[in-house]
């Protein structure tokens, strides 16, 4: 068709009209990167210290973004009595994105004496902000595991991937430049908004696409024997052990990243966007679409063991990182973008995997829940307890590597990898997937193709 090239994902195996919708998937999730990438990343981060709070209370605000999947069992509940999952899909991303306006402006517009009423107001509206995306995430990945047909998620997913890491870069990088030029509060009100109405154009993608219709089960289902259900099918608890665990190791530090860049380091947000966002969105883009083939061709699990292994140390990493050698952060980032791109597509597509087709909602709420308590909400609020219990100890301490002093974001960075290793080693290999290979065939059919093509470039 002439208006093919437009599209950013051509499969003509499938149905034409299901193809334009799979392409407004992807131009949605291009959108909404910018507005996660921002509200995720370090321009929040900074938007939060510069409320003047402690390290605690860091930690208990930058949890409540990924507080959502609290709410998850619930938004299924609600999903298969209804069956609305475009309506709800919609007006959950609309409230998820909306709030941030609100809370950007009452931070600067209250003065200083009212500031435990500020931090109350946005922590309610951070609260309904993660509701709305515990709805959001459920009904969205309900509505793709009914229109991505299984022998193409793979390269869909890593499609869809690509584009938004395309899109998180360019938006990060233009955001990072516009905060630094700005600067003060009215830098993060511009940046913050701006990044909010991108989260809206990405609702809005999302209009046309077609749902196809549930099969509601029984109305008077049982939400509790259904949650029951979910968490006592011993394959899908082993994963969800597993992810609760690698969750627990990864958020235990990561809203510390861009707070050591920033008060550590002290890096102006253009530069954190280039050694950091940057380098990994160009290594994401190089790699994720290989990923996607390796998913498709030997299943998830080997690939997940491969991605994982490979960020086990890369906290470490941050040990060595510097204010003399933050070129570190470019080689950490290279090889984050490398692997943790094959973590999150195997991610999401062995939760769908694993859950079977009925009431697959409550168990992707299930699975979310459980992973939004243990792996982010005790993670945050056990790295901000520990961040502010140790402050003054490595204070006293003085110790020095490198010609600078130790700190107790180090310690957070070596409790972080060691936890990581063990989700990846002890808890990933239990879990089962049909169909799936080896990682030991995964490796060797790479290491003789690399083989093959540096052969053949030699004759």
């Amino acid at each position: 068709m002439k208006n093919d090239k437009y599209l950013l994902f051509k499969n003509y195996s499938i149905d034409r009209g299901l193809m334009l919708d799979l392409n407004r998937v992807i131009l949605g999730s291009g959108l909404g990167m910018v507005f996660f990438s921002t509200y995720n990343g370090a321009p929040f981060s900074g938007f939060v210290r510069s409320l003047g709070v402690g390290d605690f209370m860091y930690g208990v605000l930058m949890a409540f973004p990924v507080m959502g999947g609290l709410f998850q069992v619930l938004a299924a509940y609600v999903l298969e009595r209804t069956g609305l999952r475009k309506k709800l899909f919609l007006i959950s991303g609309v409230m998820q994105r909306i709030v941030i306006i609100p809370i950007v402006l009452i931070a600067y517009i209250m003065p200083q004496e009212y500031k435990p009423f500020t931090i109350g107001f946005i922590m309610l509206m951070l609260l309904i902000s993660a509701i709305g995306g515990s709805f959001n995430g459920v009904t969205f990945f309900s509505w793709m595991a009914s229109i991505v047909p299984i022998n193409i998620r793979g390269r869909f997913f890593g499609q869809r991937q690509l584009f938004f890491t395309i899109t998180s870069l360019l938006g990060g990088l233009a955001l990072g430049f516009l905060l630094d030029l700005i600067g003060g509060s009215l830098g993060y009100i511009v940046v913050l908004i701006i990044a909010a109405i991108f989260g809206l154009l990405d609702v809005a993608c999302f209009i046309r696409i077609g749902d196809p219709p549930m099969d509601i089960p029984d109305r008077n289902i049982s939400l509790l024997k259904v949650w029951k259900e979910a968490l006592g099918h011993r394959n899908f608890r082993k994963y969800l052990i597993f992810w609760s665990v690698w969750t627990f190791a990864v958020n235990l530090s990561a809203p510390f990243f861009n707070d050591y860049m920033l008060n550590f380091l002290n890096m102006k947000f253009l530069q954190i966007t280039l050694l950091a966002s940057t380098v990994y969105s160009i290594a994401t883009v190089f790699s994720v679409r290989r990923w996607g083939n390796m998913i498709d061709k030997y299943g998830n699990k080997p690939v997940m063991q491969i991605c994982g292994l490979g960020v086990v140390l890369l906290p470490f990493l941050w040990i060595f990182v510097t204010p003399a050698t933050i070129g570190m952060i470019a080689l950490i980032n290279m090889l984050s973008g490398l692997f943790w791109c094959g973590v999150e597509l195997t991610a999401n597509n062995m939760m769908i995997g694993l859950s079977p087709e009925k009431n697959r909602s409550f168990y992707i709420g299930s699975f979310s829940m459980v992973t939004a308590i243990m792996g982010s909400i005790v993670a945050y609020f056990t790295g901000g307890i520990l961040m502010e219990s140790t402050h003054a100890l490595f204070d006293r301490l003085n110790i020095m590597l490198l010609g600078y002093p130790i700190r107790n974001y180090h310690l957070l960075f070596v409790i972080t990898s060691f936890l990581r290793g063990l989700a990846v080693i002890c808890l990933l290999p239990a879990v089962e997937e049909e169909n799936s290979s080896s990682s030991g065939k995964l490796v060797r059919d790479t290491m003789n193709s690399i083989k093959r093509k540096i052969m053949g470039s030699l004759t």
